[in-house]
């Protein structure tokens, strides 16, 4: 399955309903649609052949949201990047990947012209912000006015959608390859677990550029469900923007948990209406986890377990196993259970199955699977 179809879905069915969210601009599924694909014809006009590898660095805003499905229109690669790396991190990225393309919103316009100059690979910096465009820049308003619809490239199942760098025990990130197929496999779980429909809202607060953050966006997307951005996470911002732009489903690591907790604002927001708080990426004390619950009495907890390798879902703990007593309190630590379409096992040191109970290496394959490592064979 190829990435554009929720796109082109949703923008079926309801092209007249808000689709993207933001304090600066308000975007229906048929203006959305209309954007990505005159973005792609842009990037085309710019001489971007099939699966050229286009980077992103910004913060959260619903332009990335279009740069995703912007560059998947197109038949080319994402390489969404960290906006927490220093200049030598970007540029070992930018080469490793071979991007040709670089778009930068406001706060990463100055890093985009050192990536650049570091890196002649770097045919355009495309200026993603609401600022004037700087010197030697391409302006990404006045590309996508001025440039006419491209099709759809309609890319398959195993085409490589995007590179996603990761963290790992060496040096720098390495390139994790996934195709259109593992980010449509996970999104669908995502969705499916979390009872997402065309009535929710996704308050996008953490990173757009990690795997997590983007699987939120696709997943919402392929449901019908609208999009609401912030810049970042900052508990003052996040529940004023349930409120504002009535959320009614986020993705949260546990230490911003921790924070929205700490944040006196939650004692007086109304957060009734976010009925569904996923979490991952790091582990979540019990104690925590109760705070919550307790707190957010109307909000229902999913715990999502994975890696950027399994784009990235791999199990689901669901909110009817976030109580605290009955028979399936046990479960609350749980990282709940494989989705559909996963297989999981636990092995010991010879590779056998290990027993119920013991501690092993997790191993996974499914239709979320990565391809492999971008130059590391």
């Amino acid at each position: 399955m190829y990435m554009t179809q929720g796109l082109r879905r949703a923008t079926k069915l309801n092209p007249g309903k808000i689709a993207l969210i933001s304090e600066k601009r308000t975007f229906t599924w048929a203006e959305f649609q209309d954007r990505v694909a005159r973005l792609a014809g842009a990037l085309h006009g710019l001489g971007m052949k099939g699966e050229d590898r286009v980077a992103m660095l910004s913060f959260n805003q619903d332009r990335y949201a279009e740069y995703y499905y912007g560059v998947f229109w197109a038949g080319a690669n994402v390489v969404p990047m960290n906006i927490r790396w220093s200049l030598a991190e970007h540029v070992y990225s930018i080469k490793d990947s071979g991007a040709r393309y670089l778009v930068v919103d406001d706060a990463f316009a100055e890093m985009g012209a050192a990536i650049a100059k570091e890196c002649p690979t770097v045919e355009h910096v495309i200026f993603a912000g609401d600022g004037d465009c700087p010197a030697g820049m391409l302006s990404y308003e006045g590309l996508v006015a001025e440039a006419c619809p491209a099709d759809d490239a309609f890319r398959t199942g195993e085409d490589l959608a995007g590179i996603f760098y990761t963290g790992g025990t060496t040096g720098f990130p390495k390139g994790v390859m996934l195709p259109h197929r593992a980010l449509w496999a996970s999104s669908m779980c995502f969705g499916a677990g979390a009872n997402v429909t065309a009535d929710d809202r996704n308050i996008h607060a953490p990173p757009l550029f990690h795997i997590a953050g983007s699987a939120m966006l696709f997943s919402l997307t392929i449901f019908g469900g609208s999009h609401a951005f912030i810049p970042g996470f900052e508990p003052k911002a996040f529940l004023n923007a349930v409120t504002e732009f009535d959320g009614t489903i986020s993705l949260l690591v546990p230490t911003m948990i921790g924070m929205l907790l700490q944040a006196p604002e939650l004692e007086d927001a109304d957060t009734s209406r976010l009925t569904r708080l996923i979490y991952g990426a790091s582990p979540m004390t019990l104690s925590v986890l109760k705070e919550a619950m307790e707190k957010m009495p109307e909000t229902r907890f999913i715990h999502a377990y994975g890696q950027t390798e399994l784009a990235p879902l791999a199990t689901l703990l669901g909110s009817d196993y976030h109580v605290l007593d009955g028979p399936k309190a046990a479960k609350i630590r749980s990282v709940g259970q494989a989705v559909p379409a996963v297989e999981i096992e636990v092995v010991d040191e010879t590779g056998a199955e290990a027993p119920r109970g013991q501690s092993g290496e997790v191993r996974v394959r499914g239709a979320n699977a990565m391809l492999g490592y971008w130059n590391k064979p």
